[in-house]
């Protein structure tokens, strides 16, 4: 119930009759930040719908080797041409399944600092600048942007560069998860056959 009646704290700009007007944001304005925001938002459910994907494929794969592994653990370690396939298969999963979490895990607010320089660069359209505040400083925060529409632009132009920032990290360790993943299985592969297959010219 505070938090309702804080609500009306805020007091949001209204329309001057005297003096000049401030020209509010355009339509077209707002139609291409709305596509950004769109297309940041699509392209960030993509790459956690792949590591997640990833993420569950290697995750059955060790629940699958490790019981295999353990009640088979003296004939692999006596021979080597299973020895190195289950390692570097192991490896490989745990790589993946790290730096897929890695992609779902949540942004650490607590370390995440905007360089503000007083409150003019201060954006309150980002949850991530405001979850910790009161709300009186955030109606303060909200009331001084909303003011000028020029501050809104760089508020907005401000949080979609660290969405996009987050979601070039987010796409980047996909890439390296799945590079991994695919070179893992093929040395797996590789190391499996050039196994069997020097153990029976031995043989």
């Amino acid at each position: 119930m505070t938090m309702f009646r804080e609500q009306n704290l805020i007091e949001f700009p209204q329309e001057k009759k005297p003096g000049k007007k401030k020209k509010g944001l355009s339509k077209k304005t707002i139609n291409i930040i709305r596509t950004a925001q769109r297309n940041n938002i699509d392209l960030t459910a993509i790459a956690d719908n792949k590591a997640n994907v990833l993420l569950s494929l290697n995750a059955i794969m060790i629940t699958c080797l490790v019981p295999i592994i353990f009640a088979y653990l003296d004939i692999i370690l006596d021979n080597k041409q299973l020895f190195l396939p289950l390692l570097i298969l192991g490896i490989t999963c745990f790589s993946t399944i790290y730096l897929s979490a890695q992609v779902l895990k949540p942004v650490d607010f607590n370390s995440f600092k905007l360089t503000v320089l007083g409150e003019k660069d201060f954006s309150p359209y980002f949850f991530g600048n405001f979850y910790q505040m009161e709300a009186k400083e955030y109606y303060r925060h909200m009331k001084k942007s909303l003011e000028d529409p020029e501050l809104i632009k760089e508020h907005l132009a401000q949080d979609l560069f660290y969405v996009g920032k987050r979601l070039g990290e987010k796409m980047a360790l996909t890439r390296k998860a799945f590079s991994i993943f695919i070179v893992g299985i093929f040395l797996t592969l590789l190391s499996l056959v050039g196994g069997l297959f020097l153990f029976s010219i031995v043989v």
